[in-house]
């Protein structure tokens, strides 16, 4: 993984070009001697030339052994340019995988504050088009540098043995050519970040408004969506069209300055083969090297704008790498130290929480206190707004939490990493995300990676399916437990989902599960009976069940009452039916709906 001190761009490439630097070196060996070559075979060719000039019945050996020659070392440099292209290419995709691992490490490691500043859609499009412009600037353009590097080091030194005059003239359009080029690589620079801004706002967008899909019809907002991707699409364009324009006006001024120079070569050489300054066997060397030194100057805009747009996308995937991971959640329990804190109880001491940059100044939890002894079960009654997700994620430590407040026997929660704590608590949300996978995959996902330390009496797949009142579903379904759910379980209704969510929690045990709300979509009766079964099975773990419906919760060892963030109530079903006014009239209340609902049954 990629070290914790990689905090510039500059220690994120030297990190890379490191870990690849046997592949770099001999890249870097080949696209030399390839060069070496290129301007060493015109040499032959000179050679070669000036001996057609002279008595060929006598030079006729020398002829042929500088034919050979030249074929000889046209063979290699096949060769050397074939491992040269696979050395300096191939760092490139290692790069991108090994990023992309990086990346979605450091990602998961992230606390739930800097993923509510950088959403899903900006994620995405750092991962999948910004980390292409790093692959080219690993890959093609690493080895098109050197490449370029060296051509035009020792081109020009071979042009200088043959004319010092010529390769003066020659380089005037040159100059005169990266004067101008200079202006369009600044503007370059600062287009291709504007480039990568605009495709992660799109890709924002795009995400945003796919995952309200629903909403969106049912709204008849489909006129308004069409017009915000629309403008998000017309900048994303102008920025691009921009970059197209100086790339066909600006950047090709080095191919004209080389057309250029062919000309001088060709009316200069002329005049110096007349003079016999020059052989034709030079002038045509001379040529050679003109071509030479015209194809990096080819490649050169190409070159400059993939190193542009490959250092942009440095600068995006770096507020991901530099982001600051709680040094906490890098530790690891021993499986002793589990066992140590396994079947503890958990202790919520005047906890009260506040949302960061929140405009309320109330907090949302208020001097939240209480304890859940291993074995026992605690319901959590509130309507909406009354903070009962609020503490939920704080318990799951989901949150930024300040210390001294939720203990797990001795230990502060917050001196555990997330990883070792979701081990002890195990949470299913009133809206679970399943994988498109079959039903018996969404239910084991993760269990092989979960040290089960504190509890051997893990259940089987049928069990947990039975339990949580999946069985007749998954009976009447083609494949049984192998059909796929497809993508976040569009082809279950709400009640399945929430069932099979609560199939995948029982598979993989824990010290304490949570029930968010998870029986909102299900009648009374399915209700009824995945917590009869719950209660009667779940003997040696802890559970927590959230609700709005009193009746989830009639048969928790305490209950309390949640309203405005504070506990109002706490105890049994039956005493604060006497004792909590507002507990009463959310009975009768859900009474009726009941009754309701069963003569309409019925």
């Amino acid at each position: 993984m990629l070290v914790e001190s990689a905090h510039s761009k500059a220690q994120l490439i030297w990190h890379y070009l490191w870990q690849n630097r046997l592949s770099y070196s001999l890249a870097i060996v080949f696209i030399f001697l390839v060069n070496w070559l290129q301007v060493e075979i015109p040499l032959m060719v000179k050679t070669t030339i000036d001996l057609l000039t002279g008595d060929i019945s006598q030079n006729h050996p020398a002829l042929l052994n500088g034919i050979f020659m030249i074929i000889g070392a046209s063979l290699v440099m096949i060769v050397i340019r074939t491992l040269s292209r696979m050395f300096g290419l191939n760092p490139g995709r290692f790069v991108e995988a090994q990023l992309k691992n990086d990346l979605f490490a450091k990602l998961n490691r992230l606390t739930d504050s800097f993923h509510s500043e950088n959403n899903s859609g900006k994620l995405i499009s750092i991962i999948n088009n910004d980390i292409t412009g790093i692959r080219l600037f690993f890959g093609i353009g690493f080895m098109q540098l050197f490449n370029i590097i060296f051509a035009l080091s020792l081109t020009p030194i071979y042009m200088w043995k043959i004319s010092p005059s010529l390769t003066l003239y020659c380089l005037l359009p040159i100059v005169f050519a990266f004067i101008i080029y200079r202006f369009g690589f600044v503007r370059m620079r600062v287009l291709w970040t504007q480039r990568m801004h605009s495709l992660q706002t799109l890709s924002e967008q795009l995400v945003h408004f796919l995952s309200g899909m629903d909403v969106i019809k049912s709204e008849h907002m489909d006129d308004w969506v069409q017009q915000q991707i629309a403008q998000a699409n017309q900048k994303l364009l102008d920025v691009t069209l921009h970059i197209q324009r100086i790339q066909v006006f600006i950047l090709p001024i080095l191919n004209y300055a080389n057309e250029v120079m062919k000309i001088l070569i060709l009316g200069l050489g002329a005049t110096m083969i007349v003079k016999s300054e020059l052989t034709i066997g030079e002038i045509t060397a001379f040529l050679s090297y003109s071509v030479m030194l015209a194809m990096p100057f080819m490649s050169l805009g190409r070159i400059l704008s993939v190193l542009q747009m490959g250092m942009a996308s440095l600068k995006s995937v770096m507020t991901i790498l530099n982001a600051q991971v709680d040094p906490t959640n890098l530790l690891r329990l021993s499986d002793q130290q589990t066992q140590a804190i396994a079947r503890s109880t958990l202790s919520v001491k005047n906890l009260s929480y506040r949302y960061p940059n929140s405009e309320h100044v109330e907090p949302t939890l208020k001097n939240i206190s209480f304890e859940l002894a291993q074995g026992k079960k605690l319901g959590i009654l509130g309507s909406v707004g009354s903070g009962k997700t609020t503490l939920v994620n704080c318990l799951n430590h989901l949150k930024d939490l300040p210390t001294g407040h939720i203990f797990y026997g001795e230990q502060d929660i917050t001196t555990f990493s997330r990883h070792d704590w979701h081990k002890q608590v195990r949470t299913i949300t009133q809206d679970p995300y399943l994988f498109s996978a079959t039903l018996n995959e969404n239910i084991t996902f993760g269990s092989k990676n979960t040290s089960n330390t504190f509890d051997k009496q893990q259940l089987s797949l049928d069990q947990t399916i039975e339990m949580a009142q999946l069985k007749s579903d998954v009976d009447r379904f083609t494949n049984q437990a192998e059909t796929i759910v497809g993508e976040k379980g569009i082809m279950l209704s709400g009640g399945q989902k929430q069932r099979l969510s609560i199939a995948r929690a029982l598979y993989t045990p824990a010290d304490i599960l949570i029930l968010d709300n998870v029986l909102s979509a299900v009648d009374y009766e399915t209700e009824r009976a995945i917590m009869s079964e719950l209660n009667n099975k779940l003997v040696n773990r802890s559970l927590i069940v959230v609700s709005h419906r009193i009746s989830a919760l009639q048969d928790m060892d305490e209950i309390l009452v949640l309203k405005e963030g504070e506990i109002i109530a706490r105890g049994q079903h039956l005493q604060l039916l006497k004792d909590c006014a507002y507990y009463k009239q959310t009975w009768d209340l859900q009474q009726n709906e009941k009754q309701n609902e069963q003569e309409s049954d019925a």
